[in-house]
């Protein structure tokens, strides 16, 4: 069961997750209870980066979206599903925003080390599933090729969930700015000035934008041609899309939806059972 704790403690390690559901909290007897106790018990971790998000939002931007967002899809957890977060990486793989200034970057091979050293240590106290929750979209590559690997070296279940592409609020973001936009542009201006209105610097905003072709695109915008690209070929201020489109009301239902839609996911990934495999029927 949760360890009983009260919402607000002296310590602010646990930032915007419930202290409750903070993995560090626990003692090493009281996680040896969980997982002997719990064959579903739910360890999850936010991969987030600390880059340049343009002139006008924070370094920690990703990290800061992941983990409030992890944190509100915690709390609205029933006490019976046993998920508890662990201390995010706060970095990432951000090797495409290095000629920006601030911008603190592990390589692929180092964030690779970091998840298998984690997932091994989650395996190690019981724990039969583990989550990848990236809210940083360089890291989604490194995640997609190592969440395997993960499963075969820990044999625990392994998961993963790209804070992007979950929550979508229909009709909220204009389509030329969805179809480029993918940094510091309209939806993760508005979140962060929903989230943390004292980062952000409107004053400072500028967004830069391009003409989409529909046969060659970047990164995950749905072209059947991907280029490889760094910030700076898309962008001089390191914003690529729109910010001055965005409000913290907008910001409020990205938020809104994206933390429904992540409990959802986070509780049916507790609850669901081993896949029971069959031999195919000769006669279909």
């Amino acid at each position: 069961m949760l360890k009983s704790l009260p919402d607000k403690l002296g310590s602010g390690l646990h930032g915007a997750i419930p202290p409750r559901r903070y993995w560090a909290y626990y003692t090493w007897q009281e996680i040896d209870a969980i997982g002997k106790r719990d064959p579903n018990a739910t360890a999850v971790i936010n991969v987030g980066a600390v880059e340049q998000h343009g002139p006008h939002l924070p370094l920690i931007t990703d990290t800061l979206v992941g983990m409030d967002m992890l944190g509100a899809a915690l709390a609205r957890l029933p006490d019976d599903v046993m998920v508890l977060a662990l201390p995010p990486t706060n970095f990432g793989k951000s090797t495409e925003h290095t000629t920006f200034p601030g911008t603190l970057t592990w390589s692929g091979e180092t964030l690779r080390m970091v998840l298998r050293d984690l997932a091994m240590s989650v395996a190690r106290s019981g724990f039969g599933k583990l989550v990848l929750l990236g809210s940083h979209g360089g890291n989604v590559g490194t995640l997609d090729d190592v969440f395997r690997d993960l499963r075969i070296e820990t044999d625990i279940r392994i998961f993963k969930i790209f804070l992007g592409a979950i929550g979508q609020v229909p009709g909220l973001v204009a389509p030329e700015e969805a179809a480029i936009a993918m940094h510091s542009g309209d939806s993760e201006t508005s979140m962060v000035r929903h989230l943390a209105p004292e980062l952000v610097h409107m004053d400072r905003a500028e967004g830069y934008v391009f003409d989409p072709t529909p046969e060659i695109g970047y990164s995950f915008k749905g072209s059947d041609v991907v280029e490889a690209w760094v910030a700076s070929d898309l962008s001089k201020s390191g914003a690529i899309g729109n910010p001055h489109r965005s409000s913290a009301a907008k910001g409020q239902q990205m938020c809104e939806a994206k933390a429904s839609r992540l409990a959802t996911l986070l509780e049916a990934v507790y609850r669901s059972p081993r896949r029971e495999i069959r031999v195919a029927p000769r006669d279909a």
